[in-house]
């Protein structure tokens, strides 16, 4: 697995934030970098949801949790 794999789509390489943060094959730096992109795609996702909940009438889910997730690695990793 390359960076430019996992920063087009970190939500499918990874099964969680926590399988990045445990894997040997990148530096700190690059965590970072695949964990700020995880975060943009996510909070676009959740745009997305939100205004077709609105419609629906649903719950947001899985995206704001791993976003949380995410964003708490973030928070945790040496800058």
């Amino acid at each position: 697995m390359n960076i430019e794999q996992a920063m087009k789509d970190p939500n499918g390489l990874f099964t969680s934030p926590e399988v990045l943060e445990a894997s040997a094959e990148f530096t700190p730096v690059q965590k970072r970098a695949i964990l700020v992109q995880w975060k943009n795609q996510l909070e676009q996702l959740l745009v997305a949801d939100e205004e077709s909940m609105l419609r629906q009438g649903g719950k947001p889910g899985a995206n704001a949790d791993c976003l949380r997730r995410v964003t708490n690695m973030l928070l945790q990793l040496p800058a």
